[in-house]
């Protein structure tokens, strides 16, 4: 066990040492750099491995067991500091196709934990009512796939400096499973209950402004920006992030702050999720 944490800490420190090495590469010359150039009328293409490790929000309500039917509501916070330890597996990537104003993108994430500390926070009965319980532990194991995917046309330009708008889907998928132990009044429900899982697949539709602001005049420093909103059937989504990002004659390397959200009404079984924290990654062009 101490020997899978210890490889998951290591891999964490080489992926974001891999990028940080990157950021000090030496600079190539301007005329080298895709900046301004991007809208020449050519194809161009980006992609960007990246590694975000967000804290995380989460309240999921489950369908309680027999007895319980009512359900039963929980809470999870954890922070990279916590989930490192049990993180199975993540994968992050980015990409773009671009041909002078016009723009395809996308944006995938995989991330799978294990044993995150949770609070339940309500346990109720068949009617609907709060049952007179505590909680005497509970841990969860998250697993999430989230896919982006866009079309934008560049609404203005000046140099390197631009602004799109987009429109596009975002599907999510989301398995969550509580391993949890209670106690209540004259015994009701005592001890470790069996796990229960919540699953969700939705589709969304979103739309949104991203681009960039040169901020210098050979357009190596940069800012880029990010903001959409989006709905389905009964739910609402949000992703927003700005970064700072200095580029090179290989590619660039930014380091973003992100925040992507879910908020699920009317469902008697559902997730309401943020993931909020600090992305590096590398774009590499061709």
């Amino acid at each position: 066990m101490e020997t899978g944490k210890l490889f998951r800490h290591r891999v964490a420190g080489v992926m974001f040492g891999a990028l940080s090495l990157a950021a000090v590469a030496p600079a190539a010359a301007a005329d080298d750099l895709v900046g301004a150039s991007r809208f020449d009328g050519q194809w161009h293409f980006s992609l960007t491995p990246y590694a975000w490790l967000p804290t995380i929000y989460n309240s999921a309500s489950f369908n309680g067991p027999f007895g319980i039917s009512g359900g039963v509501d929980t809470a999870m916070h954890t922070t990279p500091n916590d989930y490192l330890d049990d993180l199975s597996f993540a994968f992050m990537i980015a990409g773009e196709a671009r041909k002078g104003d016009w723009s395809v993108f996308t944006d995938y994430i995989y991330m799978k934990l294990k044993a995150q500390d949770t609070g339940v926070r309500t346990v109720r009965g068949p009617g609907g009512a709060a049952l007179p319980v505590a909680d005497l532990g509970a841990t969860m194991d998250l697993k999430s796939d989230v896919w982006t995917l866009a079309g934008s046309y560049t609404a203005w330009r000046r140099g390197a400096s631009h602004l799109d708008v987009f429109a596009g889907t975002r599907y999510l998928y989301m398995n969550q499973t509580l391993d949890w132990s209670i106690s209540g009044a004259a015994g009701l429900l005592p001890g470790r209950q069996r796990t229960l899982s919540a699953s969700m697949n939705k589709w969304d539709v979103i739309a949104g402004v991203k681009g960039e602001v040169s901020l210098s005049d050979d357009d190596r420093v940069f800012m880029p920006y990010y903001l959409d909103i989006g709905s389905g059937s009964d739910n609402t989504t949000w992703q927003a992030m700005i970064a700072l990002g200095y580029r090179y004659g290989w590619g660039d390397v930014t380091l973003a702050l992100r925040n992507l959200s879910y908020d699920f009404t009317g469902r008697g079984e559902g997730i309401d999720t943020r993931f909020t924290g600090l992305a590096l990654g590398a774009t590499f062009h061709f």
